[in-house]
């Protein structure tokens, strides 16, 4: 009951966090409640834990980047509740068993080579100097004009986020093939024209450079 409770906080957190990624928090949430269907049989109950409990570990790790690891409360108060009654635990095979094919698919998952064709493009990421002249009207003005001029060069999007207090990053997309005229240094040259940035990297999926 706890690990459903725990669970239905989470999903209810990842829904104003992240309505986009409802399902997966819902079902994720659903799998927690899975065990209670069997309370009325101890053991089959335990071993429910059990694998329900594992089975959300590793979710949480595989998940951890649109926030599954927001479960791992839950996956152990499962694996707790599986121990609990000391004549109703799952046997050993199961308890040996079910921690390494989950441990087995989260390596396969981790370890898999990078596919290309799966992958985001890269973008341009910029430390910005804007300091108090955020809170400028008319500064802000001119630089939403500025950095949307951007997309006349290529780029697919252009956000701006403060990524620690007062420090403000400028994230800009690259396509995956430029028009006609436009070509990714040139689109390099755009933003380090831009005064506010200090620093420019180009990221990929993997890392910045």
């Amino acid at each position: 009951m706890a690990a459903v409770v725990v669970a239905v906080v989470v999903a209810a957190l990842g829904l104003v966090m992240g309505p986009y990624l409802a399902a997966f928090f819902i079902i994720s949430a659903a799998a927690v409640a899975v065990p209670l269907l069997m309370r009325d049989q101890p053991k089959l109950f335990a071993r429910a834990c059990l694998v329900v409990g594992v089975g959300l570990l590793a979710w949480a790790m595989i998940g951890a980047v649109i926030g599954m690891i927001l479960f791992i409360p839950a996956a152990l108060l499962l694996l707790v509740a599986a121990f609990a009654g000391a004549g109703n635990r799952p046997g050993a095979w199961l308890a040996v068993t079910a921690p390494i094919v989950a441990a087995a698919v989260v390596a396969a998952f981790y370890l898999q080579p990078p596919d290309p064709d799966n992958e985001p493009p890269p973008w341009f990421n910029a430390t910005l100097d804007i300091g108090t002249r955020v809170h400028d009207r008319d500064f802000n003005r001119d630089f939403h004009q500025r950095r949307e001029r951007l997309r006349d060069f290529g780029a697919t999007r252009v956000s701006v986020y403060e990524r620690r207090t007062g420090q403000f990053v400028l994230d800009v997309g690259i396509p995956d093939a430029f028009a006609e005229g436009q070509s990714q240094d040139r689109l390099k040259e755009q933003i380090l024209q831009l005064p506010e940035v200090v620093d420019l990297r180009l990221c990929t999926f993997h890392t910045c450079d």
